[in-house]
């Protein structure tokens, strides 16, 4: 089960945040070996829905981009304590839509 779903304009780019400071309370930073994975709905990896990724403190970050329509995508966000190494992991499911159908 994701930790957050999240829907997305395929044309769209916006940064995606995942805070690690409750997950990892013995640590005050994350690692440079921190990172941010993505694979669609069939499994296959999907890297290119991925930019820039960044860390700063306990934050990891990510650049969304891209995405075909109607496609799903899970986003693993993989935080690394810098003090213990231990790694603690949010799923984040992301939906591009081109339309959306509902309330919004």
């Amino acid at each position: 089960m994701a930790h957050d779903i999240l829907y997305k304009h395929p044309n769209d780019e916006l940064l995606y945040s995942v805070d690690f400071t409750d997950d990892l309370a013995a640590d005050t930073t994350i690692s440079a070996s921190s990172v941010v994975t993505a694979v669609d709905s069939t499994g296959a990896s999907a890297s290119s829905v991925v930019g820039t990724v960044s860390q700063s403190g306990m934050v990891l970050s990510a650049v969304l981009q891209a995405g075909t329509n109607l496609e799903d995508y899970t986003l693993t966000f993989t935080g690394r304590g810098t003090t213990t190494s231990r790694d603690s992991t949010k799923i984040v499911e992301m939906r591009a839509r081109s339309t959306f159908l509902g309330n919004i």
